[in-house]
């Protein structure tokens, strides 16, 4: 039994279109993480460093508690170190750009199904060469993703159960 080149086109369609959902959906809970930890690296950073100050003034005068004014202004030092040793922002960026790319490639899959549910007899040349074109960009944007150490398996598996529900959802 011979199957449909249209049901080729359809199925790597369909799976073309889940794995850029995936990796936007791991770029867009990396983002998430990133801008997390700059932000509690940023509210700690002012903390301690208006905390050492004030705490150099208030113990400066009770000498039982001038060892904390070192350990404020060096957490302070520490923590502004620690963010840019790991390039928080590029990496906020980084995240925030592919998940966008991704976003967007998502769309134009979605409008090539579309075309394929609206035109059930579409030409398998034109929409094959669509489909190739699509998949290369995928493989672009790929290509670009780094290893990424607040990536873990709990990421992953967050990330697939959502999708996994949304596409349930959305074919009922």
């Amino acid at each position: 039994m011979d199957i449909d080149p249209r049901d080729a086109v359809w199925d790597e369609t369909h799976d073309l279109l889940y794995n850029t959902r995936y990796t936007a959906g791991i770029e867009q809970a990396l983002l998430a993480r990133w801008t997390w930890l700059d932000s509690i690296t940023k509210i700690a950073v002012a903390i301690s460093s208006g905390g050492g100050a004030l705490a150099g003034l208030v113990f400066w005068k009770n000498s039982d508690y001038t060892f904390l004014w070192p350990v404020f202004t060096s957490a302070s030092a520490l923590l502004a170190i620690v963010s840019r040793q790991l390039s928080v922002a590029e990496k906020i960026n980084r995240h925030a750009t592919a998940a966008t790319s991704l976003t967007l490639l998502a769309v134009n899959i979605e409008s090539l199904i579309v075309r394929m549910k609206v035109n059930a007899v579409f030409s398998i040349t034109e929409f094959e060469k669509k489909l190739l074109g699509l998949r290369d960009k995928y493989g672009s944007e790929y290509s670009k993703l780094q290893h990424d150490l607040l990536l873990t398996e709990k990421i992953r598996t967050n990330v697939q159960e959502k999708l996994n529900i949304a596409i349930n959802t959305s074919q009922r």
